[in-house]
């Protein structure tokens, strides 16, 4: 049968096995599309995939599996294309990246036919999946670090800058600009842990394995391993080939960084509004309307939410993918490229929040006026009642409430309320007014003092911020050494790798 793109206009057809087991050439049409989008997937493994290639070419030699003469002439090879990668170019009329680099290679020496051994495309792909998403955890976990850290520095300038909290978007009761905002900073203390732990498990090598059930040939998958940096082999060859609760699990984590950094940026943007005006966003991070020239548009607030959205929307695809029979093939066709970028993603907002928040305005005259009518201090007012009158909290709540919609009805607030009109609330309710004071009413609508009470564990006492402030900074540090201790130990094995291989070269000169 004639082949759809005759065999002589593709050079290197061997390796895409035409005339052996497939007899036609690939259609112009698979290769412009489905081989085309799948190398653009795959493109992100580049640098990875060499790392690959060269462990495996050096762990055969090593073995004798490789005749020392061919594994020299490949390794030189590969670290060829390593030092020189604008001379390769990848195109969709090879298909996948592994192949394409088999092309690049078959051009250069005969000894690419050893690149193959014990190993299936896959194997390849995977292990660099695995050496890349390592990597991009890595950058999330040192992104989400820095952020952290950024937050809880503005916690302490602002600790005692008073404002309302805020419940279905009402002031609710007083609290610190400084306790509101380290609010956020231990959703990430938990986002790290879910990083590292995530980052142990992708810190597997799934290399060694042959198709999914091990190799005759290759039998030294620890050495494998060591050589790439990792921590261990996975320890199931099928488990290695065709896991995809990892995948999901990578991308389940950046959203959720996503998702805690949007919740932030949705109430600064809010906070930012002229109507509100709590906060100023620099300049810097934001954007001038083309129509209305008075606009400051909070455009790296609207990123962070855009970005959090398209994730949600890239893990629900992940999980559909993943939702097929154990040894389907291609389930990880876009996931080489939408799991490690979900991970870099989150990784980025993260850093972009981090400098939007360290340069924040805040308007504390602007916060505190939004506490003058002291109806964020109904609820201590409620507490206190119940503390000096021995009744009960319901009736406590009660009592304040009707005080509240008393005072509206006649065009007053609570910051108006006298210890009389305490009293005549009690007594219209048939309770005691035994204790009630004029100290009484005015600490309780005091906002300064509803903070300063507020000295348990967790609580916005300027001397409790600082505490959880101080918590905060020792705990994202060690989670910061981590990362950048596995960085290191990662880097010197690669480093390492690459000396081994131009030794074993250089052997031969």
């Amino acid at each position: 049968m004639r082949p759809t793109i005759p065999f002589r206009e593709i050079p290197g057809a061997a390796v895409l096995e035409v005339g052996e087991r497939l007899m036609e050439a690939p259609s112009r049409c698979l290769t412009d599309i489905a081989f085309s989008r799948e190398l653009q997937a795959q493109q992100g493994l580049t640098r990875s995939i060499g790392w690959v290639d060269l462990a495996h070419t050096m762990t055969l030699a090593e073995r004798g599996i490789i005749p020392r003469d061919s594994a020299r002439a490949l390794i030189a090879a590969l670290l060829a294309l390593d030092k020189a990668p604008s001379s390769f170019s990848p195109t969709g009329g090879y298909g996948d990246l592994y192949t394409n680099r088999e092309a690049w290679l078959a051009e250069r020496t005969e000894a690419v036919g050893w690149l193959g051994v014990a190993r299936a495309r896959r194997e390849a792909l995977t292990t660099a999946y695995h050496l890349t998403l390592c990597d991009e955890l890595l950058g999330l976990g040192e992104a989400l670090a820095k952020a952290a850290e950024a937050l809880n520095a503005v916690s302490l300038r602002h600790r005692d800058a008073l404002m309302p909290d805020y419940t279905y978007l009402q002031a609710a009761q007083p609290t610190t600009f400084g306790h509101y905002i380290q609010s956020f900073a231990w959703p990430m203390l938990r986002d790290l842990d879910r990083v590292r732990a995530l980052y142990d498990r992708v810190d597997e090598c799934p290399a060694g394995i042959g198709s999914s059930n091990g190799s005759v040939t290759m039998q030294d998958r620890r050495k494998l391993a060591d050589r790439l940096g990792f921590r261990e082999p996975v320890r199931h060859a099928r488990d290695a080939m065709w896991q995809a609760d990892i995948a999901l699990e990578a991308s389940a984590v950046a959203v959720m960084a996503a998702v805690n950094l949007d919740r932030l940026v949705e109430d600064l943007m809010i906070f930012s509004s002229a109507e509100f005006g709590f906060v100023r966003l620099a300049d810097r991070h934001a954007r001038a309307s083309k129509i209305m020239p008075q606009k400051r548009n909070p455009f790296a607030l609207a990123f962070v939410r855009a970005v959090a959205n398209r994730l949600i929307g890239a893990q629900a695809g992940i999980a559909a993918a993943a939702r097929t029979p154990s040894g389907q093939m291609d389930n990880r066709f876009f996931a080489y490229e939408a799991v490690p970028d979900a991970v870099r993603s989150a990784g980025e907002v993260a850093s972009l929040v981090a400098e939007c928040v360290d340069g924040l305005s805040i308007n504390e005259a602007r916060a505190l006026a939004a506490l003058d009518d002291r109806s964020t201090c109904a609820s201590d007012l409620a507490e206190r009642l119940m503390g000096a009158t021995g009744i009960d909290y319901r009736s406590a709540h009660g009592v304040v409430g009707r005080l509240v919609g008393t005072l509206e009805e006649n065009g007053r607030s609570l910051a108006e309320a006298t210890v009389s009109d305490v009293g005549n609330a009690l007594r219209a309710a048939g309770l005691p007014t035994d204790g009630v004071s004029d100290g009484l009413v005015a600490a309780a609508l005091d906002p300064a003092a509803c903070v300063a009470v507020r000295t348990d564990v967790g609580g916005a006492a300027p001397e409790e911020v600082t505490a959880m402030a101080s918590v905060l900074t020792e705990a994202v540090g060690e989670r910061r050494h981590d990362f950048e201790a596995a960085r290191a130990r990662r880097e010197i094995a690669l480093r390492r790798l690459h000396t081994e291989a131009e030794t074993f070269v250089g052997d031969a000169k």
